[in-house]
């Protein structure tokens, strides 16, 4: 074997090592499924007026269902609310059907309306 024919089959070997790294790497980085998609009664309602009372989105979300709570997040220790809420339904279709209100305007603001994420 001559020194030229060394250096290219050492030069294949490690283009293969290589792709198979990459292969691996990029299938690793691939979610188990492409979009998770959660079964809850519960709804993430984002970007809200500071001062929106849960009477007020009671009011609201009880147009796509039976609302069983809805909690206002607010800071610990001011009290002020931190700008988004949870609203749980009786079952799961009304929170879907609550999905209708993402994008809406409540007091001046758009709100982001999601299907609850379970704590981990």
């Amino acid at each position: 074997m001559t020194t030229t024919s060394v250096i290219l089959i050492a030069a294949i070997a490690v283009l293969v090592l290589v792709l198979i790294i990459f292969v691996i790497v990029k299938k690793n980085r691939r979610p188990s499924s492409p979009k998770t998609e959660y079964v809850n009664e519960q709804i993430y309602v984002g970007n809200l007026p500071y001062h929106i009372s849960e009477e007020e989105l009671r009011n609201y979300f009880s147009q796509f269902g039976a609302t069983h709570s809805v909690r206002v997040i607010r800071n610990f220790k001011t009290g002020r609310s931190k700008g988004y809420a949870f609203v749980t339904y009786s079952t799961p279709n009304e929170a879907r059907a609550a999905l209708y209100a993402h994008g809406k305007e409540m007091q001046g603001r758009s709100m982001v309306v999601r299907i609850a994420k379970p704590r981990e």
